[in-house]
């Protein structure tokens, strides 16, 4: 049996060095719509970041100031709805 391989070809393929920080990677399937979302949250895991809603500074403000609507009892349907979207709109 004979090699079929070129040794000049072998010698020019270049080592692919993968972008993710925490090693190997697989292929998932997830629903279309959440794909973009889920990479994004993938990547601020990679680069040392967290998924704790603290790290974004708007989140935690919107929901200190749908706790203190709360207290106050002046707070909707339409208040609570406006934040919920802000905030689904920012993860």
């Amino acid at each position: 049996m004979t090699r079929n391989i070129n040794d000049a070809s072998l010698a020019n393929l270049k080592h692919y060095e993968g972008k993710w920080k925490h090693g190997q990677t697989r292929t998932i399937r997830v629903p279309i719509a959440l794909a973009d979302r889920v990479l994004a949250l993938a990547r601020q895991l990679d680069n040392g970041g967290s998924l704790d809603t603290s790290d974004s500074p708007d989140a935690y403000d919107l929901l200190n100031q749908l706790k203190a609507k709360r207290k106050k009892s002046k707070c909707d349907l339409a208040d609570v709805k406006a934040i919920l979207d802000i905030l689904d709109a920012s993860f």
